[in-house]
């Protein structure tokens, strides 16, 4: 299926943006009254640590005030009796003090930790929420992929980033070992080898690693893939920066060879295969049927973890600000001032509008107060 906008240009992001746009006031309403409960139980910590740490100094100043105070006194009672009564209520003054000091500690600590209990659980709430919503709903993120096998399981991580919000997901895949056989039916490496019945010399032939098994991928700007054979005695280095023709192939046996760099080598490089094979094996890490789970460990905003900090709400204004230049792009190739308005072209060329009103958006907004407004701006729907 197709999306396009009103006037049937096509939409540059191909997703049912009022679904998302949809989820994405669900997920509002639901994120931002717990981040609110968790900055207002952090701040009554705070508050309660000051308190604390305010009245100790206030009970420790008056027992030394006092101190002072009876020791000028007793200067003009020079008998053992009164000496004696001066130390028996310093000491009753300074147990005293300790004591209460003491009882208003262990009530603090209570409260800091029944209330830092309530703002972790919070904080996995806001995980859980957060984990579905940036997965699949945050348009054009630079994304980073860095996948390992081991002899157990295929898992690794993907990083996500947008305009200083960065977030990270453990991930496992479906298959091991992956062999390089699943993605191109042959494919050979050029590679030095000892020829001749009686003198031997260096010979060029092909080394079929359809069978080797895939360790490592790295794919971001640049692409990275690690191969090994069934034995781990031989190893292919393959790096990929920007175009195919710019691949550096490294071999590696009891010593390596740099292929791609070598002039006799290079010529027989099947580039299209390579070609294939790379683009067979992203398709392969992108698709989620093939991903058994998935779990969203960080979110920081400028290298900050954002749940605690409790930056969550500005990780949505990001979020929102992407909405908002969408919503424009909408409203600009449209007809409706009132409605946000989107087509799906299916199958049978049938065309279904999708909308959603304006004044649906900014009530849900606006019940959320001053927060709910400053969405409503970065949307463009003031």
């Amino acid at each position: 299926m197709t999306f396009v906008f009103q006037n049937s240009k096509e939409m540059p992001v191909q997703k049912n943006f009022i679904d998302d746009l949809n989820n994405f006031l669900d997920f509002i309403e639901k994120i931002l009254p717990i981040e609110n409960k968790a900055i207002e139980l952090n701040s009554q910590i705070k508050k309660e640590e000051e308190r604390f740490e305010k009245e100790s100094s206030v009970m420790t100043k008056f027992s030394n005030e006092l101190n002072d105070s009876l020791e000028n006194l007793s200067k003009n009672y020079q008998l053992e009796p009164v000496k004696k009564c001066k130390e028996k209520i310093n000491e009753t003054c300074v147990a005293c003090i300790e004591k209460q000091k003491e009882q208003m500690k262990i009530a603090l600590d209570d409260l800091t930790r029944r209330s830092k209990d309530e703002v972790g659980q919070m904080a996995e709430q806001i995980r859980t929420e957060l984990e579905p919503f940036l997965w699949s709903m945050v348009y054009n993120v630079n994304k980073t992929q860095l996948i390992t096998a081991s002899a157990e399981k295929l898992n690794g991580s993907i990083t996500m980033g947008i305009n200083g919000l960065t977030y990270n997901y453990d991930i496992t895949y479906n298959e091991v070992p992956l062999q390089v056989k699943k993605f191109i039916d042959e494919i050979s490496i050029p590679i030095w080898s000892k020829g001749g019945l009686i003198h031997k010399e260096d010979r060029i032939k092909k080394l079929d690693i359809s069978d080797y098994i895939i360790k490592r991928i790295y794919n971001n700007d640049d692409f990275q893939l690690d191969l090994e054979n069934k034995k781990g005695t031989k190893k292919v280095n393959i790096k990929v920066h920007e175009e195919i023709k710019n691949a550096s192939i490294m071999y590696i046996d009891e010593s390596a060879t740099d292929i791609t760099s070598n002039e006799d080598l290079l010529p027989q490089v099947d580039f299209y295969k390579l070609r294939e094979l790379i683009k067979n094996l992203k398709e392969y890490i992108d698709n989620e049927a093939n991903i058994v789970s998935k779990t969203l460990t960080s979110v920081e905003i400028d290298e900050k973890d954002a749940i605690v900090s409790n930056e969550i709400f500005d990780s949505i204004k990001i979020i929102t600000s992407q909405y908002g230049e969408i919503v424009s792009e909408i409203l600009e190739n449209g007809f409706s001032k009132d409605e946000i308005i989107i087509k799906e072209i299916i199958k049978d060329r049938t065309r279904n509008e999708i909308f959603i009103s304006i004044d649906e958006v900014s009530n849900r907004l606006s019940a959320l107060g001053g927060e709910g407004l400053e969405l409503i701006d970065l949307l463009n729907l003031q």
